[in-house]
């Protein structure tokens, strides 16, 4: 029964990895840390910011993205909205055969004019991450740091990087099973390692206690069969105890190693910038009334 059930698991997940990996492409194989947790500006001038959109082509969908940023951030200050309402009526009698037939004619036109003040929305791109589905459309989300409107910003120097040896807390998680792992983006390896482990000290708790209780069974009997019988089972749970600790032991060396060299979801770690070059988003309003954006770069 055990061994069955052993079997039917294995498939089970070797079928769920095969369907995730059929289902999309991915531009990295982890999901990076901001995703979760946006990075912490070292100034109030500017801000880290997502935005999320999708498209049939890499391109097309990075546009997206910086059309969400601006109109989600460059004209939420507001816009002015005013309507000109202008209306007529014209009213007309007709008599037919001593019958008086009356005919209104109404005419109604409404004139909207938008305003809005230029505005200077300062951004620099960070990072990406983007899924490709079956059907070819790309899903994107990309990190800015935006500026607070009309200020011009003092950008961080971001470093973009998958090294977690110089990350305090992995060091500290590194102690538990599979933490680590989990902390540095790799759920499945975290989870495999950490179920693994408790697996592994299952098995020796329960073969040293069946270990044991043939040790007291042999005491307890005079019957020299049973004590052979007795002592082939109790040998062989010490064998698998002794399995269960070499295999524990070294998916704990593995654990320890793996959780400081191997690289991790990419994360993001914030220096102090005092000059750099930014690019300049100027969203605007035409003189047709649509939203148009004019764009510089400064050096």
């Amino acid at each position: 029964m055990i061994r069955k059930t052993l079997i039917l698991s294995s498939l089970m997940l070797l079928f769920y990895i095969m369907a995730a990996s059929a289902q999309t492409a991915t531009s990295d194989k982890l999901r990076p840390k901001w995703l979760h947790k946006l990075p912490a500006p070292t100034n109030s001038s500017f801000k880290y910011e997502i935005a999320s959109a999708s498209a049939t082509s890499l391109d097309a969908v990075r546009n997206q993205c910086l059309s969400e940023l601006i109109s989600s951030s460059g004209l939420s200050t507001g816009v002015v909205v005013t309507s000109d309402y202008k209306s007529n009526e014209k009213l007309s009698q007709l008599w037919d055969n001593g019958k008086l037939t009356e005919r209104v004619d109404y005419n109604a036109v409404t004139t909207t004019s938008v305003k809005s003040k230029e505005i200077h929305l300062f951004v620099e791109n960070i990072d990406e991450y983007w899924t490709r589905d079956n059907s070819g459309n790309y899903y994107m989300t990309k990190l800015y740091a935006k500026s607070e409107l009309g200020q011009a910003p003092l950008f961080d120097n971001v470093e973009l990087t998958t090294n977690y040896a110089s990350d305090p807390a992995t060091w500290g998680l590194a102690l538990i099973p599979g933490a680590a792992q989990i902390h540095k983006g790799s759920y499945l390896k975290g989870g495999l390692i950490l179920g693994g482990t408790v697996a592994l000290v299952g098995g020796i708790i329960f073969t040293e206690t069946q270990r044991a209780d043939y040790v007291s069974k042999i005491a307890k009997t005079h019957n020299a069969d049973l004590k052979r019988a007795y002592a082939t089972k109790r040998d062989h749970f010490a064998t698998g105890r002794n399995i269960c600790i070499g295999a524990v032991s070294a998916l704990y060396v593995y654990n320890l190693i793996d959780a400081i060299v191997t690289p991790g979801a990419r994360r993001i770690v914030v220096h102090q910038r005092p000059n750099g070059n930014t690019y300049t988003f100027i969203p605007t309003i035409s003189t047709e009334g649509n939203p148009m954006m004019t764009a510089s770069i400064t050096f």
